[in-house]
């Protein structure tokens, strides 16, 4: 690459660093670019779009090699607050390894569940570095303990630290039971300090039960009463991680240059290479291994502002040389692969192949997206693509001027394209352009993109409830439509019962006319009228639902009658007989399902009571975890996702979802119609 040796596949380690935001994801991954002698002192290679520097966190995944002891590590740095963890999906189907990275001082969050389970989807190793154990409020143990409990017994430390806070100056290497200190800026090996020889002796049997459950001669033996040697348990601690059988836990700190130089080496020591990664599995039940045919799988779609979209490419298989033609499995297109680039944040450089395990850029493909398979002309291979969390927060977008309006389709598409977690739909029934995203924040950066990349500028608008009209009883009435003012009149005269339906039967349309007091072909006429009149609405303006509307009688003209004056009598005539029946007004329930930690159960149901919410069950969904399931009103829910964070300390989940429509109270029906009048 860029006149280096190309790196072999079994020398190659993909990595994903993933976790809660703020427990210093990408200060890991600047600082292993420093110990690999490529980084900047001051940082800047993730994190370097304006957003993200304005913010101060990772808002979108960013990719960089490194060179390490021969081998070459593709790092994955992806974002951890909730308003971006989409981002971080593509990135772990594209990885053969996740480092899940642990604030010491603050343990687990939601974010590290949600990503944990993704990983058990995709049967993804995983590692987990315990950072920050510098720090005065740091705890060890307590974490070790909390984690086991959480994600199993497979997960065990495999470095425990010597001291914490001002005292973490090494860590303790529990498979082969030494001391590993740093010493002017190198390292020596002690034996283990005797005040922390009993805990250490605790955590490396909790290593040794979750390295022999992977090999049944050492689980026998182990059970048996024997205790294995070092080499024994090395020989499968690889197999371990690798096979998903053994979660290894490393501890350090960032920010005082512990333990990175460790996890570089673990990376490569004893992580799995992609040729020891389970096959691809294409959804066709068809498997890929390392060493089959040319296949691709975009990671990640950028826009850069000169060069246009760039995909990060992961090579599954096969060797990748420029000027390669691939075809999109998901359009059946073929696309050249023109010029290919090693990523390090926002630089780029040439390489003359990519070999599989390697991450490389690829820029100007048309209609090519994260998550699609590429593969060689003439086959049929296609990953499955990983279920991204669904964007809770809504708003609706209008365009800030007419100039704007014109490029903003085109735009949005394209910041979709980079943001896979983004939805944008036109709402037939507000007739509102909405954005679906994680928050605010996300909604903020969207748009902060769009008028940045492709100057377009964007504005919220208030969400529109998507409110319906129905009918309270029965009644009938006549439209008549009767114009004579010299030359070709109009003639319609239309007699309509109405009735309401059962919530979800829509419209349905019948004619009793007998003796041809309405002719046969302007019947139909009458239905269009009246639909045009439901979804005008009556009472707000709203679409009416739910009717049963037929034609009872009527009268025509045999030159003045025609269809459009029969359309115009069948709305009149329903309008009056829907005023007659009287009107009510619907509105839109979620179905709502809210997890949190048990201590805040309380308060979340009594916040979604007070939003005319009705709570229908509780479940505990895993230990200290319990989960509200109840029906709330849209309109009480417009800024749930921002409120809910804020009662939750981020501690929790909510996933909001259409349910049914029901019967606004009246109190609330009269600030509605009032404002629909306005």
């Amino acid at each position: 690459m860029n006149g280096r040796a190309t790196t072999p596949t079994d020398r190659i380690r993909t990595v994903a660093l993933v976790g809660q935001g703020g427990t210093g994801k990408t200060a890991l991954a600047e600082a292993l670019l420093r110990v690999a002698g490529v980084g900047n002192p001051r940082g800047g290679t993730f994190d370097f779009e304006p957003e993200e520097r304005e913010r101060g966190r990772s808002l979108a995944t960013s990719v960089a090699r490194l060179a390490w002891r021969d081998h070459a590590i593709y790092l994955l740095d992806t974002p951890g607050a909730p308003d971006a963890v989409g981002d971080a999906y593509p990135a772990l189907q594209a990885a053969d390894l996740a480092v899940f990275v642990v604030d010491a001082t603050a343990g687990t969050g939601p974010q590290h569940d949600q990503l944990w389970e993704a990983c058990d989807t995709l049967g993804l190793p995983r590692v987990v570095f315990l950072n920050q154990l510098d720090r005065a409020q740091a705890a060890f143990q307590t974490n070790v303990d909390a984690l086991r409990a959480r994600y199993g017994k497979p997960l065990a430390p495999v470095h425990m630290p010597i001291g914490v806070g001002e005292r973490f100056n090494g860590v303790i290497d529990l498979l082969h039971f030494i001391a590993v200190t740093r010493v002017d800026g190198g390292r020596a090996e002690v034996d283990v300090p005797a005040e922390r020889r009993e805990q250490a002796e605790r955590n490396r049997e909790f290593l040794v039960e979750a390295i022999v459950e992977n090999d049944d001669e050492l689980l026998m033996r182990y059970l048996d009463g024997q205790v294995p040697e070092p080499k024994d348990l090395g020989a499968v601690f690889a197999r371990g991680i690798a096979d998903g059988g053994f979660f290894p836990l490393l501890c350090g700190s960032v920010a005082a240059d512990v333990g990175v130089r460790l996890l570089a080496d673990f990376l490569i020591e004893e992580c799995p290479s992609p040729l020891q990664r389970p096959a691809w599995q294409g959804i066709d039940g068809e498997r890929r291994t390392a060493d089959g045919p040319p296949t691709l799988l975009v990671a990640k779609t950028l826009s850069d502002p000169y060069v246009g979209r760039i995909n990060v490419l992961r090579v599954c298989a096969g060797t990748l040389r420029p000027d390669a033609t691939m075809t999109v499995n998901r359009t059946g297109e073929s696309v050249r692969l023109h010029a290919l680039f090693s990523l390090r944040g926002p630089e780029q450089t040439a390489v003359t192949e990519a070999v599989a395990g390697s991450l490389v850029g690829v820029a100007k493909l048309q209609d090519v997206r994260t998550g699609d398979t590429l593969h060689a002309k003439g086959e049929d291979f296609a990953l499955p693509t990983l279920s991204l969390p669904m964007p809770q927060h809504r708003v609706g977008l209008e365009p800030a001027s007419a100039g704007d309006e014109d490029k903003l389709s085109t735009a949005l598409r394209r910041v979709a394209e980079e943001d896979p977690a983004l939805r944008v739909e036109r709402n037939t029934e507000t007739r509102q352009l909405v954005l679906h995203a994680y928050g605010p924040t996300h909604v903020d950066v969207t748009l902060a993109r769009l008028q940045r990349k492709f100057g377009v500028s964007v504005v919220e608008s208030p969400l529109r409830i998507a409110y319906r009209e129905t009918l309270r009883g029965r009644a009938s009435a006549t439209g008549r439509h009767v114009k004579q003012s010299g030359g070709h009149g109009q003639y319609a005269v239309a007699t309509l019962a109405v009735a309401p339906l059962p919530r979800g039967e829509g419209f349905i349309y019948d004619s009793k006319i007998v003796g041809g007091a309405v002719p046969h072909q302007f019947i139909p006429s009458v239905e269009k009228g009246v639909v045009d009149a439901m979804a005008k609405g009556v009472l707000a303006g709203y679409p009416v639902v739910d009717v049963a509307a037929t034609l009872t009688d009527g009268k025509f003209h045999s030159v003045d009658s025609s269809d459009m004056a029969f359309q115009i009598a069948g709305a009149l005539a329903f309008r009056t007989a829907a005023e007659d029946a009287g009107l009510v007004l619907l509105e839109p329930v979620l179905d709502v399902a809210v997890t949190v930690p048990d201590a805040l159960t309380g308060d979340v149901m009594g916040d979604l009571s007070a939003r005319r919410g009705r709570i229908h069950g509780t479940e505990q969904t895993r230990p200290g975890l319990t989960t509200v399931h109840a029906h709330v009103p849209e309109a009480e829910l417009l800024t749930y996702v921002a409120e809910f964070r804020s009662l939750s300390s981020g501690a929790g989940d909510a996933t909001l979802t259409y349910d049914h429509h029901e019967e606004v109270p009246e109190h609330v029906a009269r600030t509605v119609i009032a404002h629909a009048a306005e």
